[in-house]
């Protein structure tokens, strides 16, 4: 896996094409991905949440629709500097703080400061996950959730085969020809094939102290959204 400076250079590369490249490998679903994760964060009015590695800002305008008061980080400023003029034709602009250059394993927020916190596609690529949690466990409240929606391993043999061909060939060209960038999208189908399958990541979870932890898979199993409580 790339270092974090090798991970954030890489981002802001694409950071640009990020959006369109999301709604076109994905076929449109992710916009239904983003709609049942923050169903599932519990967001809401007078809730504040912590999005970590919030990139654009898709995963923080769906908690936002929801209610909930929203913090978005992410440690690639290049993608994250593009949210507030998408907050703002959406409307949402004042329900949004931006906090830029903040690394999940090193959160500038004080003990016990969120409701909820949530981190999308962004677990995959963090260099030390037992640290990230621990901080996760820090900055939540007592009885606080931590939502991840991440890339996970397709539950049915014939989804997976297909999925293992169409990350592997298609992703990678179609990702290149769009961004100009064939790095990002070859990192992205071997970051998901070594990434834990969804039983694997719920015991780093457990291990690292949180409770409660389930998780449902979302087309296939192609996407998962694990929930777990401080």
């Amino acid at each position: 896996m790339p270092e974090g400076r090798q991970v954030q250079q890489m981002f802001s590369a694409i950071a640009g094409k990020y959006d369109v490249l999301n709604h076109v490998l994905s076929g449109g679903v992710d916009f239904w991905w983003w709609w049942r994760m923050a169903r599932t964060s519990g967001a809401q009015p007078g809730k504040r949440f912590l999005d970590v590695a919030a990139g654009t800002g898709d995963s923080s305008l769906a908690l936002a629709r929801r209610g909930a008061e929203v913090v978005s980080t992410d440690f690639t400023h290049a993608m994250l500097r593009l949210g507030p003029a998408k907050f703002t034709r959406k409307g949402f602009a004042g329900l949004i703080w931006a906090s830029s250059d903040a690394d999940a394993q090193n959160l500038p927020f004080r003990d016990a400061s969120f409701d909820g916190l949530t981190i999308c596609y962004g677990i995959r690529n963090v260099e030390d996950r037992s640290r990230a949690y621990l901080e996760f466990l820090r900055v939540l409240r007592p009885g606080g959730q931590l939502t991840i929606l991440e890339f996970s391993t397709p539950v049915f043999p014939g989804l997976k085969t297909f999925y293992d061909w169409y990350s592997l060939r298609v992703l990678p060209r179609v990702g290149s020809w769009i961004s100009g960038d064939a790095s990002a999208y070859t990192y992205l189908p071997e970051s998901i094939r070594t990434f834990p399958d969804q039983p694997s990541l719920a015991t780093e979870l457990e291990t690292a102290g949180f409770r409660e932890v389930r998780w449902t898979n979302l087309t296939g199993g192609i996407v998962a959204l694990h929930t777990a409580v401080k």
